[in-house]
C-alpha cells in the first residue's frame, strides 16, 4: 500500500484570508499609477453583483494590470511579496500539520485557486518534494492585454480534473484533504480524511453531514477586523493598519509539528484501507 497523499487548500487553510486581496495591496503600493485599474475592479464587482460576470472572470479583471510588466519585473515584485507578506500569514496548526505528513513519509500537495505567479515563491517555506498548483495565468499581448487561463481558474471541481491529469486519481483512497471553503467541498469528497479548516457555513454543514473532522480554534484578532479589512482590500485595495493579523512565524513550531504528527498517525490507524 503506498503511503497517503495530502491536499492542502491555501487561501483560508494554510493561511487567514484571501492572498489575491493582500497581493493587490502590495502592487498597488508599489505601483501607484497603475490605480487607474481599480475603475475597472468596480466595474467587475457591479457586473458580478448583477450576474453578468463570474468570479472567475472578476480574478482576470483584478490581475489585468499585470499584463503591462515586463516578466522579470513582475517575478521580482511576486518573489518579494511572499517574502516580506505572505510567509507571515501561516496558520501555525495548519503548517504544522502540512510537515508532519511529510515527516511521516507522505506525499504533500497544495492546491490553490491563486496565481502561481506568486505561488510558485512559497516553495522554499513547504516540505522538500511538496507538489505547488496554483491557477496559470496568461498575460496576453496587444493593446488591451486582458490575461486568460492556462487550464482554467484552480477552484472546485477543476482541482479535481487537475490532480486526475496528474495521475493522482487513486490517490483520494487513504488520502486527507484540508480546506475552509464550500467550493473545496469537491476536494473533501475526493479523500477519505476530510478536514475543515475554519470552515465556511456551507463548508460546516457540508462536514456535518459527511463526518468530517471540523478545526476552530482562537483568533488572534476579532473576526470582525477579518471581514472589514477584507471588505476595504477589495475596494480599495488598501485597510488600516489597526484591522491587520498580528505576524506570524514563516515555520512551524516543533512541539506542535510532533502533536499534529501523531494525529495522523491516529487517524491513518483508524482507516481500514490503510492497513
Amino acid at each position: 500500500m503506498p503511503p497517503p497523499t495530502a491536499f492542502f487548500d491555501y487561501d483560508g487553510t494554510l493561511i487567514e484570508g484571501d492572498s489575491i486581496l493582500f497581493w493587490k495591496r502590495y502592487y498597488y503600493a508599489r505601483r501607484p499609477w497603475r490605480r487607474v485599474f481599480q475603475l475597472a475592479d468596480w466595474v467587475g464587482l457591479t457586473l458580478l453583483a448583477v450576474r453578468i460576470i463570474d468570479s472567475h472572470t472578476l480574478k482576470r479583471v483584478f490581475l489585468w494590470p499585470l499584463a503591462f510588466e515586463k516578466p522579470e519585473t513582475l517575478d521580482a515584485l511576486a518573489r518579494d511579496f511572499v517574502r516580506n507578506d505572505l510567509v507571515y500569514r501561516f496558520h501555525d496548526p495548519v503548517l504544522a500539520r502540512l510537515w508532519g505528513h511529510h515527516r511521516l513519509g507522505h506525499q504533500t500537495v497544495v492546491i490553490s485557486a491563486s496565481g502561481t505567479f506568486y505561488l510558485k515563491h512559497l516553495a522554499p517555506y513547504f516540505p522538500p518534494g511538496n507538489l505547488l498548483l496554483g491557477t496559470e495565468l496568461v498575460w496576453r499581448g496587444g493593446p488591451l492585454r486582458f490575461p486568460g487561463y492556462d487550464g482554467g481558474n484552480l477552484r472546485g471541481s477543476n482541482k479535481i480534473r487537475r490532480l486526475r491529469d496528474l495521475g493522482f486519481a487513486g490517490a483520494g483512497k487513504g488520502g486527507f484533504g484540508y480546506s475552509d471553503h464550500h467550493h473545496d467541498i469537491p476536494l473533501l469528497t475526493f479523500v477519505e480524511h476530510g478536514h475543515a479548516i475554519r470552515p465556511t457555513a456551507k463548508m460546516q454543514a457540508a462536514a456535518k453531514e459527511a463526518g468530517w473532522s471540523l478545526w476552530e480554534w482562537p483568533r488572534a484578532r476579532p473576526k470582525w477586523k477579518l471581514k472589514l479589512e477584507a471588505l476595504l482590500l477589495l475596494l480599495f485595495a488598501w485597510a488600516p493598519d489597526f484591522l491587520a493579523a498580528p505576524p506570524t512565524a514563516s515555520s512551524p513550531d516543533e512541539a506542535e509539528v510532533e502533536r499534529q504528527m501523531a494525529q495522523v498517525t491516529k487517524e491513518n490507524a483508524s482507516d481500514p484501507s490503510s492497513t
